[in-house]
């Protein structure tokens, strides 16, 4: 079954999240699971807590306490969100909702077991750095999961899949990924795709580069209107913050590479910096998970 997972791990808006949730869920004709994980075993270990932090143990109990209060109350918090939801916007979606202790990658990886067609939705807030201390790690789970991950901004009750902004630095797994973008988002109207692209040089080379990869694309990808576009800064960061200073896409989508082109821009300890700035939703797709 198609699934929408819900991954939280923070009370911080919540509802919001929950909201976008069935947004999407409704929007794209997918299942919901909401499932709100805490990892308390890896919480009392050693990769939690900064371990050149003074008073480590008092940390991981002031840490541990906030989180275990914030556990105990977040089922009947999201089932209050929920009907909150259902009575506003009555809707015939299949959901699940669950708290469960363990690691979100478990979470994850049962569920694309389970389910097969998994879309990861997480929010942009890194929840473990808000608390107080200021000494938290937070592992990247971007970088670890095997299906697309939507991040999600929880500042908004609600995210349209209408119109999407695919960067590409010409890889063939771009096809593959827009192709599985446009399955994703078949339940949604209206549905356009932009290609953006970076031309860092005006070279011969990178402009024919940039103009067959135009011809393969419309070659490739059907069933959506497409749209091209490019900017001409000195990297892609800022060529997306220009083209975004001038035009609205729903959703920024990005193919996250082994190595190359993104590798700065989405380098586990920029992730967070990038998914917050553009303040909208960031589709990620895996280079290694497209090779397959």
């Amino acid at each position: 079954m198609k699934t929408n997972l819900l991954l939280l791990d923070t009370k911080k808006n919540m509802e919001n999240l929950i909201f976008s949730g069935f947004n999407l869920s409704n929007q794209l004709h997918r299942k919901l699971k909401i499932v709100y994980v805490m990892d308390f075993n890896w919480i009392g270990g050693s990769g939690f807590v900064d371990p050149t932090a003074s008073s480590i143990d008092a940390n991981i109990r002031v840490a541990e306490k906030a989180l275990r209060k914030d556990f105990e109350e977040a089922e009947s918090e999201m089932r209050h969100a929920i009907g909150k939801y259902l009575e506003s916007n009555p809707q015939n979606i299949h959901y699940e909702v669950s708290v469960e202790e363990d690691s979100r990658m478990t979470i994850v990886n049962d569920t694309i077991q389970e389910d097969g067609d998994v879309l990861l939705l997480m929010s942009n807030y890194n929840s473990y750095s808000g608390l107080t201390t200021g000494t938290i790690n937070y592992p990247n789970i971007i970088d670890k999961v095997s299906c697309p991950v939507l991040i999600l901004p929880d500042d908004a009750p609600s995210v349209s899949l209408n119109s999407f902004l695919y960067a590409t630095a010409f890889h063939p797994e771009d096809f593959k990924a827009m192709r599985h973008l446009k399955e994703i988002a078949s339940g949604a109207e209206n549905r356009e795709l932009t290609v953006f692209h970076n031309l860092e040089t005006t070279a011969f080379e990178d402009i024919l580069k940039w103009t067959g990869f135009k011809t393969m694309t419309k070659e490739s990808v059907d069933g959506i209107r497409l749209r091209f576009a490019h900017t001409r800064e000195k990297n892609v960061r800022e060529g997306l913050k220009k083209y975004l200073e001038d035009e609205d896409p729903d959703v920024v989508v990005i193919l996250k590479e082994e190595k190359g082109f993104f590798e700065d821009l989405f380098s586990s300890s920029e992730t967070h910096y990038v998914v917050t700035h553009f303040n909208r939703p960031v589709l990620i797709y895996h280079e290694k998970n497209l090779k397959k």
